[in-house]
This record gives C-alpha cells, structure tokens and sequence, in this order.
C-alpha cells in the first residue's frame, strides 16, 4: 500500500481549506473531503513511495521533520494536474526552506523505499494542497475557489506519514 509523507495544515488553514471542500461538494464538484471510503484532512505532501517498512520511514524522517511545524506554506495560486485523476489544487508558493526540507525527506527515505512517485522527487515537486479529484470541469472549480479569500497563509501544524489512498492509518512524525 502507497505511503505518503504529509505536512497538516494549521487549524485556521484547515478550516479554510474544509469551507472550499464543502462549498466546491455543495457544486457538483468532488472535493478530496468527500472522497468515498476515505478520510483526508488538507495537507502538502512531500513525498509518496509505494512499498516500504512504514516504522524504518518513521525513524528515518523524524529528525528531517523535526523543525517543520511552523513552516510557512502560503496557497497563492489555484491550478490544475493534468492527469488521468485531473486533480484540482492550491499551489504552495515554494520557499527555500520548504524544497530543503522535501529533498532532506527524499534523501532519508530513498534508500528504505520503493517506487518514489515522480512528481515528488526533488526538482519535480509542484508543492500543493488537492482541493478536488476528477476534475471534468475546471471553470466551475474556478468560479467556486475564487468566493473565497486568497491567499491563505498556511503554515504545518505537522507532519504524518499516512497511508493512500484513504488516509485512514497515520504515524505521526512531529509534536502538533
């Protein structure tokens, strides 16, 4: 089962992101909140690996995600994946410390994991924040995100390494 390491939202970025998950469900549009069988909470993913021991991660990241909380991830920008999942997303405007932090991460679990996704190996990581999945039509997830104030100055409240899809099983890699 896929692993992803995870950066939670602070409670105010949480709430904010949850109001838009809600009011793009409340449009026809399937918010990553209302992902059947799932139980996702808004974050900024720094890596996903498909196979590995998920305790030697946890022991390998702890120290990498140390000084995380508080780590400034402003959603600046709405923007669109485009894949077969067509997500729908909030970029992270990506500062120096946040990029340091994605490849010290990358550089601690590499040698314990299989299958790094792509798109979060260094130097391809668009940090992000999924708004919607199965995205079909990106004008009406515009008209709805745009309701809302932007930007919304995020920081990590902490850091999860959880299981994918779903969300359901979390270690938790940093004090909240």
């Amino acid at each position: 089962m896929p692993h992803a390491v995870e950066l939670f939202l602070d409670e105010r970025a949480d709430h904010q992101i949850r109001q838009i998950w809600a009011a793009l469900d409340a449009y026809g549009v399937t918010s990553l909140g209302s992902v059947p069988q799932s139980r996702y909470r808004p974050h900024v993913t720094l890596s996903v690996f498909e196979h590995g021991n998920p305790s030697e991660v946890a022991d390998a990241v702890r120290p990498v995600l140390a000084t995380s909380v508080g780590l400034t991830l402003p959603l600046a920008a709405l923007g669109f994946f485009l894949t077969e999942e067509a997500p729908a997303f909030l970029g992270v405007v990506p500062s120096s410390r946040l990029l340091a932090v994605q490849r010290a991460v990358h550089d601690a679990i590499e040698p314990l994991v299989d299958g790094i996704w792509p798109y979060y190996r260094p130097d391809a990581l668009l940090p992000h924040c999924t708004l919607a999945v199965g995205v079909t039509d990106k004008a009406r997830v515009l008209d709805v995100v745009t309701r809302f104030p932007a930007p919304i100055p995020a920081r990590a409240s902490s850091a999860h390494l959880v299981e994918i899809p779903g969300g359901y099983s979390s270690i938790q890699l940093t004090p909240a």
